[in-house]
């Protein structure tokens, strides 16, 4: 076996039961945690960081063994074959090389082990799945590594700076050669982890300022709880911006390879801020905060440790600025975002050209016209391709300037004006749109999942309808 075979791989979901230990000295683990897996799976599902699929996502890998590896475990892995249905993606098979008894090749597993392999994988994703050796896997591996080279040569390129960002690290003093001051927290921009930098960047908008930055470190939940113990909350950053209040928490922190798994957002533009308070929550502290929709509010919380007292109270007494009084004569700062001329098309992440997607492009157009109101335009829309939901097809989400609406049936058909919060998951594990709103002075969620090459144009949608909320008045009127 050639040391092209051996592959750094990390595990994303354990395909069995997995014990959690945590070091109570050098000599001794204590066990934390069971872990039971949602369905019992004859392999671990990793992923080769190192190596990336046509859509950009890191290469699905299959990992064979007597035992089961817990979340985020890194390993040396023995490539024995692939596995594909169609011309889709294939998954790698390998095992660890530290399993001195694993099986060496694809021939010496089982016929029984490999049934079971099928079997999951046919319960999973219907289809004729084969085999693929060695040989036959190496030109893909190549491609592959040479898309994730050309990635991070790309990452390395310098990039324009948004308006929000200042291109000094300091705090200068007032100067007449200054045209515009920054605020001291986008001076601290430079001081959040590198990894949430590209967060950061990756979220706001170019005319949007920062005013107040809080950082929280990972830390146990006093609110989460499973029956053993405490769910942990991930790293994050509390962000008052000149448009919204943002919470960004990334998903799984990055590992060795330095992959960034993505991040989740809850964001409520400030137009619709009512009221907030800093409350005791046992040994840590909770922001609460209300925010407006036709018909009541919604309340978003954020969890702190003691230490991040004095940063919130500032971050707090800023936010309480925004809070609107209905009898004050004030001039509206946001204004209505003009709608495109025309939409651009839509876009399969998967097809081959945009060729493939023009008579799904021209369907959806005709539906979207019949479903228009009088006066109503349409400001973006985003494709759920219908590989990625057979049982519904293909499906097209659409923002106009008075709701959100799904086609062709109109199974999700929501008032921008009963919306009070939205959030935004991009991860490639798993990327979601969810809708917190009002219906009938209930609180009701939708959330939409989308695959992850086509986070673009979903964020697309998120903007639209995050800055037709700062604008829209909260006096429900008929869609008519």
């Amino acid at each position: 076996m050639t040391k092209e075979h051996l592959l750094e791989i990390t595990i994303v979901q354990p395909g069995r039961i997995t014990a959690q230990y945590h070091p109570v000295t050098l000599e001794t683990l204590r066990l934390e945690k069971i872990h039971q897996p949602p369905e019992l799976l004859p392999f671990d599902v990793g992923i080769l960081p190192t190596a990336l699929t046509v859509f950009g996502e890191p290469i699905a890998v299959l990992a064979l063994g007597s035992i089961s590896h817990p979340l985020g475990t890194e390993m040396e892995a023995r490539l024995l074959a692939a596995i594909q249905r169609a011309e889709e993606e294939p998954f790698l098979l390998v095992v660890p090389t530290a399993d001195e008894s694993a099986p060496q090749t694809l021939q010496a597993i089982p016929a029984a082990q490999r049934d079971e392999i099928l079997a999951a994988l046919q319960r999973a994703h219907p289809g004729e799945w084969r085999w693929l050796a060695i040989e036959e896997v190496q030109p893909y591996l190549h491609a592959a590594a040479l898309r994730y080279r050309q990635r991070k040569a790309e990452d390395r390129l310098p990039q324009l700076d948004p308006a929000w960002q200042p291109l000094r690290v300091g705090r200068p003093e007032p100067s007449f050669a200054e045209a515009e001051r920054y605020t001291a927290a986008e001076y601290t921009f430079f001081e959040l982890p590198h990894r949430f930098q590209h967060y950061v960047s990756e979220f706001l908008a170019a005319d949007e300022r920062i005013l107040y930055a809080a950082r929280r470190p990972a830390m146990p939940s006093q609110r989460k709880r499973s029956w053993l113990r405490r769910e942990g909350l991930q790293e994050g950053v509390l962000i008052l911006t000149t448009q919204r209040l943002i919470q960004l928490s990334e998903l799984i922190p990055p590992d060795s390879a330095n992959i960034r798994y993505g991040f989740h957002a809850v964001v409520a533009v400030l137009e619709r801020f009512e009221n907030a308070a800093l409350l005791p929550l046992g040994n840590n502290l909770l922001l609460r905060v209300e925010w407006a929709a036709a018909g009541g509010h919604l309340t978003t919380e954020w969890e702190i440790p003691p230490s991040g007292r004095a940063s919130l109270e500032e971050l707090l007494s800023l936010l309480m600025n925004f809070r609107s009084d209905p009898h004050a004569c004030a001039i509206r700062r946001a204004t209505t975002p003009p709608p495109p001329e025309t939409l651009p098309p839509l876009i399969d992440p998967a097809s081959d050209s945009p060729e493939a997607d023009s008579p799904t492009c021209e369907r959806f157009s005709t539906a979207l016209t019949a479903a228009l109101l009088p006066g109503e335009q349409p400001h973006a829309w985003a494709l759920l391709p219908a590989w990625f939901d057979q049982k519904r097809g293909a499906q097209a989400l659409t923002v106009t300037d008075r709701r959100f609406l799904l086609l062709p049936d109109h199974a999700l058909d929501i008032s921008l004006q009963q919306v009070a919060v939205l959030e935004f998951t991009s991860s490639i594990l798993e990327s979601s749109l969810t809708i917190y709103h009002l219906r009938e002075s209930r609180p009701q969620r939708e959330t939409i999942l989308f695959p992850y090459p086509a986070q673009r144009f979903f964020r697309e949608c998120f903007e639209a309808a995050r800055r037709k909320m700062s604008v829209l008045p909260l006096v429900l009127e008929p869609l008519t």
